[in-house]
């Protein structure tokens, strides 16, 4: 493990190329099966509640009908999560031309909400465990294989392709920290070519 301040995070995140290919993964993350939906800060609940009234247009009906039903969210305080369809697509998700997108993520984009989406899916496919640090660890599922594939083909690193979102929840100074520590660690001799 390697660390910035007070985040442990993988070697992989300084070494891995990755760039999503949506059209390819018919975003996958979306929509995956096991029930449980993407982790949820307790902060995040009122950004969600708030964006919601924007969001509702874009999504399927029974989603709608979900969330008016079961609410934006399950699971107890510390583990909540957004809730699936058929323990698969998230309840906030949607199909266009055959992929799944964010109906939290189309409203941000059109200037609807100033909330973008919850943050541990703007940085998949890297989750933020918390307890006395916090810890960054890579999830190199098969659904996302196209995103490897493509981040080869760019030469972008997993670090760069989410500079965004590790800005939104450790802030800019951490990132350009982070992002000098990445270049170091991808520069060691036993990583050249890798």
């Amino acid at each position: 493990m390697n660390q910035v301040a007070n985040v442990l995070f993988q070697s992989e995140l300084a070494t891995s190329r990755f760039a999503c290919d949506t059209a390819s993964c018919r975003g996958a993350c979306c929509t995956m099966p096991g029930g449980r939906g993407a982790p949820l800060e307790e902060a995040e609940l009122a950004e969600m509640q708030a964006a919601i009234g924007a969001v509702r247009k874009y999504l399927p009906a029974e989603h709608v009908a979900s969330i008016d039903r079961n609410g934006l969210s399950e699971g107890m305080p510390g583990t909540r999560t957004t809730p699936c369809i058929d323990e698969k697509a998230c309840v906030f998700s949607y199909t266009e031309n055959g992929i799944a997108r964010c109906g939290f993520e189309r409203a941000y984009l059109q200037g609807e909400t100033s909330w973008r989406k919850p943050l541990s899916c703007h940085l998949f496919p890297v989750r933020v465990r918390s307890s006395e640090n916090d810890i960054l660890r890579y999830e190199q599922i098969g659904e996302c294989g196209p995103g490897r594939d493509e981040g080869k083909k760019q030469n972008t690193y997993l670090h760069e392709f989410l500079r965004v979102p590790l800005i939104r929840k450790f802030g800019e100074a951490w990132y350009e920290e982070f992002s000098k520590t990445c270049k170091s660690i991808d520069q060691q001799p036993s990583r050249r070519g890798s």
